[in-house]
């Protein structure tokens, strides 16, 4: 009988971090998608990073503004693996694991931006925190699911 209880508390602590994970997965697929679509709408020649309205584009804004909607489609491609990934999230483990060495690497950039260039804004030290401390919920998964 003990036994049946100890197996019943282990299946329902799982199924728990599943949908805790889930969640993760799912709120941050949200603010890829949405963080996406604004790149792609607004670009980055715009109000929010400091530029006026009808700023003139030098080659070096042109190449800025494309390349931040190049990395902004794959932010977008990450947010709609992210959200096939929920229901998958026990048997996916390779997949997991690539986007999160791609969250550590880009958040090794913006560090290395931040420390030589200087903080932007506030929300980026989250974003830091966010990229850099990702990798952790392959650890979660693994402990979880194996």
């Amino acid at each position: 009988m003990k036994e049946n209880n100890v197996i019943a508390k282990n299946s329902n602590k799982k199924l728990i971090s599943k949908r805790i994970m889930q969640l993760i997965l799912g709120l941050t697929s949200i603010l890829a998608i949405y963080t996406a679509y604004l790149g792609f709408a607004y670009g980055a020649v715009n109000w929010y990073y400091g530029f006026a309205d009808g700023q003139e584009y030098s080659k070096g804004l042109l190449m800025l503004e494309s390349n931040f909607r190049f990395y902004n489609g794959l932010w977008l491609g990450v947010g709609i693996v992210l959200l096939w990934l929920i229901p998958r999230v026990e048997r996916e483990t390779t997949t997991l694991r690539v986007i999160a060495v791609c969250f550590f690497f880009g958040g090794i950039g913006r560090l290395i931006s931040l420390l030589f260039c200087g903080i932007p804004s506030p929300i980026d030290l989250i974003y830091v925190i966010i990229e850099l401390g990702f990798p952790l919920l392959t650890l979660w998964q693994k402990h979880v699911f194996n």
